[in-house]
C-alpha cells in the first residue's frame, strides 16, 4: 500500500518587501544620528617617581617590620599574632607618646596581612600613614 504525501511548497520570501523596510530604517538612523562633536583634550601630564621629592626621615624611629611568611618584629621584640602586636603597641604608646614608627615590609607580604598590621596601629592609637619601606625578599 502506498500512501500519497503533499509535496512541501518552499516559502517564498518577498526580497522587494525587505528591501522597501530597510531602506526605510537607513533613511530613519541618518535622519535621527546625532553626528560627535568634538570635545577639547587636556595634556595632562603625570609626575613620574624620579621627579617626586625624596624625603629623609632624620628622627629616630620604632620599626615595625613584617617577613613574607609573617613574622611581625616591633624594634627588637618577636610578635607572634595580632592580639599581641595591639598590645605591645598600646604598651609602647602609653609609655612613649612621642614615640613614632616606621613601617618595613617584605616585597611578597599578602594584602591582608598588611591591613591586620594597620588594624593593629589603629586599635592602639597610633595614625596609620606610616613611612613604609618595601625590602627584597630573599632568596
Amino acid at each position: 500500500m502506498k500512501f500519497e504525501y503533499p509535496k512541501r511548497q518552499i516559502p517564498a520570501i518577498p526580497i522587494v518587501a525587505l528591501i522597501d523596510i530597510l531602506v526605510i530604517l537607513l533613511i530613519f538612523f541618518i535622519v535621527t544620528m546625532q553626528p560627535k562633536k568634538k570635545r577639547p583634550i587636556l595634556d595632562v601630564s603625570m609626575p613620574t617617581v624620579t621627579e617626586v621629592e625624596v624625603k629623609q626621615i632624620v628622627e629616630p624611629r620604632t620599626v615595625l617590620a613584617m617577613s613574607q611568611n609573617g613574622e611581625i618584629t616591633l624594634g627588637p621584640v618577636k610578635i607572634s599574632d595580632e592580639r599581641q602586636l595591639v598590645n605591645y603597641l598600646t604598651l609602647l604608646k602609653e609609655n612613649n607618646p612621642y614615640t613614632k614608627l616606621e613601617l618595613e615590609l617584605d616585597k611578597r607580604v599578602r594584602l591582608e596581612q598588611m591591613i591586620m598590621i594597620y588594624e593593629a596601629l589603629t586599635k592602639a592609637g597610633f595614625e596609620a600613614n606610616l613611612p613604609t619601606r618595601v625590602r627584597e625578599a630573599k632568596s
